[in-house]
């Protein structure tokens, strides 16, 4: 007799549909929250100009001094990246720091939204009373660093982006100026540079490069005095500056001044423009190269002085040049070049264009590039090109891509691309010197 009940193989399969639907009824386990994100390390910025100065001065620590503009991308990327990598942060800690912006940063905690630990109302008026401290005229080139001893006196000063271990470096070197020992400290990036090594190397190298300057051998001087042009080391500039004496050779002054020609060189502005106004044509072309690589607004007052009664097309052409990428914005330069090109040799002319598209965007500029375009020489027509292309207007635009569908060069065409691209906003890397095969300008 078969007995009464499911068989054991229904049951078995009951239990397990049972035990499935158990499983599908019990709630998942709770997604862990995620973690809070560690704030990146940042620089502790004083609130107080004059209780900084004083700090400084009764701990015996360096000043940091950084000014800073905002909406410009090397200004961005040194506080995006240079202010939070930890170990410049660290380096910071043995200085007195102070921030200079006169911008506006709301953000929703209180306080600065760019400089934590500070008030947008602290760093303005620490801008204020900074800028009347430790910086000559009314433009402020940034990003800009001053490093100082504990009396607020100049160690360094670095203008422009640089990079981080260059950073790093300056204030190691700071440090060990006003006699800190800097063993131990370190900086370390993706490619394993270590400014204390690099502040010893340097010294190193500065001790031969300064014995080298007496040397017979003529290409030995010539490369100490490059050399000392890019170090840091507090002795290169007083050396460079005595070979640029008028009682030297002429070849040694000339590569001294060139050595001296490195953008943001803020020491070196002072001397170079006292030289625009010696009788040699070389050497005051050669100061006025050096100008045109510093790129200081500094120097624009003396280069105009000297530009306005310059006769010689071949001085005023790099007089020009230097001035227009000194300061981009000065009308009196725009005004200046602009009268030049109207009477310009053939010497004279390239180098009118290159300062004019090195000048802000203007309508004059554009207008005066018109007949231009239409040029039988094929540089002059390319340079035009080329400063439309820098103007970066729609109007410089629409003229550029009319020229292309006539254009028969094949340079002047490839460079039209690149200008057309710049007008629209588009990255071109290097434009600002893509005029350099175009330009026939003699310098010395």
């Amino acid at each position: 007799m078969r007995p009464e009940g499911p068989p054991l193989a229904c049951l078995f399969v009951g239990l397990l549909f049972a035990l499935g639907q158990a499983a599908a009824q019990t709630p998942p386990a709770p997604t862990p929250a995620p973690a809070a994100a560690t704030p990146a390390p940042h620089i502790a910025w004083e609130t107080d100009f004059d209780a900084a100065l004083l700090r400084a001065q009764t701990e015996k620590k360096p000043l940091f001094v950084a000014f800073l503009m905002d909406d410009e991308y090397a200004n961005d990327l040194t506080i995006k990246e240079h202010y939070t990598h930890p170990e410049i942060v660290e380096l910071t800690t043995r200085f007195v720091c102070l921030v200079c912006c006169i911008g506006e940063h709301r953000g929703e905690e209180p306080g600065c939204a760019k400089f934590r630990g500070i008030t947008c109302a602290q760093h303005q008026a620490i801008e204020k009373k900074a800028r009347a401290r430790w910086l000559v005229g009314d433009v402020v080139t940034t990003p800009q660093h001053v490093f100082c001893d504990s009396k607020g006196e100049v160690v360094l000063r670095k203008i422009y982006l640089i990079p981080k271990e260059s950073l790093a470096k300056c204030l190691m070197m700071t440090l060990q100026t006003i006699g800190c020992d800097i063993t131990g400290l370190k900086f370390t990036n993706a490619d394993d540079k270590n400014p204390s090594a690099l502040v010893d190397k340097e010294k190193q190298e500065v001790d031969g490069w300064l014995r080298d300057l007496d040397s017979n051998n003529l290409q030995l001087r010539e490369t100490a005095l490059r050399g000392l042009g890019y170090a840091d080391d507090a002795r290169a500039f007083p050396a460079l500056l005595r070979r640029c004496d008028p009682g030297q050779d002429e070849m040694t002054r000339l590569a001294a001044i060139s050595a001296l020609a490195r953008k943001g060189n803020y020491e070196a502005v002072k001397p170079l423009t006292a030289m625009l106004k010696e009788a040699k044509a070389p050497i005051v072309i050669r100061a006025a190269l050096a100008l045109e690589t510093i790129q200081l607004p500094e120097a624009v007052p003396a280069l105009m002085a000297i530009a306005k009664k310059e006769r010689k097309d071949r001085v005023l052409g790099v007089l020009l040049r230097a001035a227009a990428r000194s300061q981009g914005s000065n009308v009196e330069v725009r005004d200046l070049c602009l009268k030049s090109l109207k009477q310009a040799s053939n010497q004279l002319e390239g180098s009118v264009m290159v300062a004019l598209g090195h000048l802000d965007p203007h309508a004059k500029i554009a207008d005066a590039m018109a007949p231009l375009i239409k040029s039988k020489t094929q540089n002059t027509r390319a340079l035009a090109v080329w400063v439309l292309g820098a103007q970066r207007t729609p109007e410089s635009r629409k003229v550029l891509e009319a020229m292309q569908r006539d254009e028969k060069s094949p340079e002047i065409s490839k460079l039209l691309e690149s200008a057309v691209k710049n007008c629209r906003g588009e990255a071109v890397q290097g434009y600002e010197s893509l005029y350099g095969m175009f330009h026939w300008g003699t310098d010395y």
